[in-house]
C-alpha cells in the first residue's frame, strides 16, 4: 500500500470519463469538495491482496493518526494508481478503499470514486505534516523449514 497524504485548506474533485474498471456512482458522487482536509491518495499494490482486511486495518490507523496529528477531522479517500508500479486488481483496490472507509468512522470521510479520470484542485496548508508519504505493508510470515 503506498499513501500521499496531504492536508488541505481543501480539496475539490470532478468525475470526467468512466475507464472500463470505474465503479458505478450516483449522482451525488460525481463531485465533491471538502474544507480543512487530509487528503489521502492512495495506490492499493499487489501484496496487499495477501490479507485484504489487516491491510485495509493498518491504512486506516495510518490516516487516522495523521488526521489526530494534523487536527482535522476530515479525510478524502483518492484511489491513485500513479503512487505504484504494482497495482493490485481493481476489485480489490475497491475493496480495499471501502474498508479503509469503514474502518473510518469516527471522521467524516468522503471516498473519490475508483476508475473514473478526474479533474482536481487540491490546496496544501504548507506546514510541516502537512505532506508525507507512508508505504505500508503486512508483515511477512517466517516457515521454519
Amino acid at each position: 500500500m503506498r499513501l500521499l497524504l496531504i492536508h488541505a485548506d481543501f480539496i475539490e474533485y470532478e468525475v470526467k470519463k468512466r475507464t472500463k474498471y470505474a465503479e458505478q456512482i450516483g449522482e451525488a458522487q460525481k463531485h465533491a469538495k471538502m474544507e480543512d482536509a487530509l487528503t489521502a491518495f492512495i495506490a492499493v499494490e499487489q501484496d496487499d491482496v495477501n490479507d485484504i482486511t489487516t491491510i485495509s486495518e493498518k491504512t486506516s490507523n495510518s490516516i487516522a493518526e495523521i488526521a489526530q496529528k494534523v487536527g482535522t477531522r476530515r479525510i478524502m479517500l483518492y484511489p491513485y494508481a500513479h503512487l505504484s508500479s504494482e497495482l493490485s486488481s481493481p476489485e480489490v483496490a475497491i475493496e480495499v478503499l471501502k474498508q479503509v472507509e469503514h474502518f473510518l468512522t469516527e471522521f467524516g470521510v468522503v471516498r473519490a470514486p475508483f476508475g473514473w479520470y478526474k479533474s482536481f484542485t487540491i490546496k496544501c496548508k504548507g506546514h510541516p505534516l502537512s505532506e508525507l508519504s507512508r508505504s505500508i505493508k503486512l508483515e511477512r510470515k517466517h516457515v521454519d523449514v
